[in-house]
Parts: C-alpha cells; sequence; structure tokens
C-alpha cells in the first residue's frame, strides 16, 4: 500500500527544469482542508443513508408484493402453474377486441385535461389524493383489502393469495397489450405537464393499474357475489385508475382501456383461476 502521509511534510516546487521535493514547515489544517474533510465525510455518510434508504425500499416493496402484512404464511410462490394454464388458454386472450387507442392529435387533447388535473393536484384540498397515490404507485393490497374488512386480519391466506395471482397475470397480459401499440406516455406529447411520480418505462394504453384493479374487482365479484365489498371494490378501482391520470402518467383512455380489457379477460381468468377461487370462497363461507 503507497503511504502518501509523506505529502504531509513534503511539497512539490515546480522549477525551470523539473519538480522538486523540498520539506515544508508543518502547519495546522486549514479551514479549507478541515472543510473538505467535513465534506468528504458528509459525502460518505449521505451514501450510505442513501443505500440504507434505497435497501429498505427495495425491502418493503418486495414484502408489498408478494406478503402484504409482513407474514410469511400469506406470501406466494411464483404462480406457474397459473401461467401455464394461462398460456394454453392464449388464443382466448391474445387478440381481444379492445378499442383502438386515440391518434396523437387526440392524445394531446387528452393530455389538456391531465395539465388542469396538474394544477389542481397542488392545492391544500388534495393533500389526500397525493397521499394515495404514493401509496398506490406499488399496488399493495390494502386498498383492495379495506373493502372487504380484512386489512389486518388473519385468516384469508387464500383470497389474498388470489389477489396476488390476479395481479401476476395481468400484469404480463397488459405489458403485453401495451406493447401492441406503444403509445407514448402523456408527458410526451404534451411538454408542459409535470408528473407527480415519474412515468414507467415501457408505453401508456392501457393502463395497468386500471386493468389489474377492475380484473380484481371482476374476480372477487365471482367470489363473494353477496359481499357488499364487493361492489365497494370497483369504486376502489376507479379512484386508483383516476388517481393515476392526477399523476401525470395515464390518459382517461388508458384507464377506460384498461376497465374494457378487465371485463373481457374475465371469462379467461375464471377457467385459470378456478381452483384458487373455489379455496378463496371457501374462506367466507
Amino acid at each position: 500500500m503507497v503511504d502518501f502521509t509523506i505529502l504531509e511534510n513534503f511539497q512539490f516546487v515546480v522549477t525551470s527544469h523539473d519538480l522538486e521535493l523540498t520539506e515544508r514547515e508543518i502547519m495546522p489544517m486549514t479551514s479549507a482542508m478541515s472543510a473538505m474533510r467535513s465534506l468528504a465525510l458528509n459525502r460518505n455518510r449521505n451514501r450510505n443513508r442513501n443505500r440504507n434508504r434505497n435497501r429498505n425500499r427495495n425491502r418493503n416493496r418486495n414484502r408489498n408484493r408478494a406478503d402484504p402484512f409482513g407474514q410469511a404464511d400469506s406470501a406466494i410462490l411464483e404462480p406457474w402453474e397459473e401461467r401455464a394454464r394461462l398460456y394454453a388458454l392464449r388464443d382466448e386472450w391474445m387478440d381481444l377486441p379492445v378499442p383502438l387507442p386515440p391518434s396523437l392529435p387526440e392524445l394531446r387533447a387528452h393530455a389538456l385535461d391531465l395539465l388542469k388535473k396538474q394544477a389542481l393536484l397542488s392545492l391544500p384540498q388534495h393533500v389526500g389524493r397525493r397521499d394515495e397515490i404514493l401509496v398506490e404507485a406499488e399496488l399493495e393490497l390494502s386498498r383492495y383489502l379495506r373493502p372487504f374488512g380484512i386489512e389486518t386480519h388473519g385468516g384469508y391466506d387464500a383470497t389474498i393469495s388470489l389477489m396476488l395471482t390476479v395481479m401476476a397475470l395481468t400484469d404480463e397480459i397488459g405489458l403485453y397489450y401495451k406493447a401492441r401499440w406503444n403509445v407514448p406516455r402523456p408527458n410526451q406529447v404534451e411538454p408542459r405537464l409535470r408528473n407527480f411520480l415519474a412515468a414507467p418505462a415501457h408505453a401508456s394504453y392501457p393502463s395497468n393499474h386500471a386493468f389489474q384493479s377492475f380484473a380484481l374487482a371482476f374476480v372477487m365479484s365471482r367470489v363473494i357475489p353477496e359481499h357488499p365489498g364487493s361492489g365497494q371494490l370497483f369504486l376502489s378501482a376507479r379512484r386508483i385508475a383516476e388517481n393515476r391520470e392526477w399523476a401525470g402518467v395515464h390518459y382517461a383512455c388508458d384507464t377506460a382501456a384498461g376497465h374494457a380489457l378487465a371485463r373481457m379477460i374475465l371469462p379467461v381468468l375464471e377457467k385459470v383461476l378456478q381452483k384458487n377461487m373455489l379455496a378463496a370462497q371457501a374462506e367466507w363461507m
């Protein structure tokens, strides 16, 4: 290892012919050097703080996706059996008659509505919506469990597993339809738009938040149709989908297309998830 302490007692002096290493008088640390060392320490401290924050954020994100309560017994494994059944039925869902996306001029008109929502979102009376948008960004399950009164209750593992499986399958289906049309995000067609959330890297149409939320509502309405929470879940799905518009990452047409796709995909999900739905239904009897 190179010892750099020599630089504390010697200095390089530029001469007309060369660099000379000469001894210098040891002086106390200057305020500039002290500031530089303090800055370096602060950078390292901030770097470690950011690293820990990102580690905790990733840990919480993974917990929300697989285990909404932080309990091992409510987590699910990769639903490979359900995915296999889904792809065995791909001819029934890969070419559904989802409405075509609007033209580019029409998208610009849709984006003007988002500019109005952007201005309103900054007002104090919409602080609650801002909080909702941040919570819903990761599609964690609390908003979907709350209508049924089981947000903080155990004993509903099959129901939670069903919800997570619906989310996993519809995420893949939604990305398939997004890639088909490759519609630009609102801030790509309206430069004045400043998103409340960072726009995801994939295409805009249809909205996966809308698609997944409404698909879950349709599935649960078949599992426990008599439960009042089944109807309330549709209202929650609508709110979650519209919050994505307020956040500036989706047009209203994305929301409508997500709802349409969810309605069309329900017969396929009933075939793929028949066993899962029966297991969830048994928890409510």
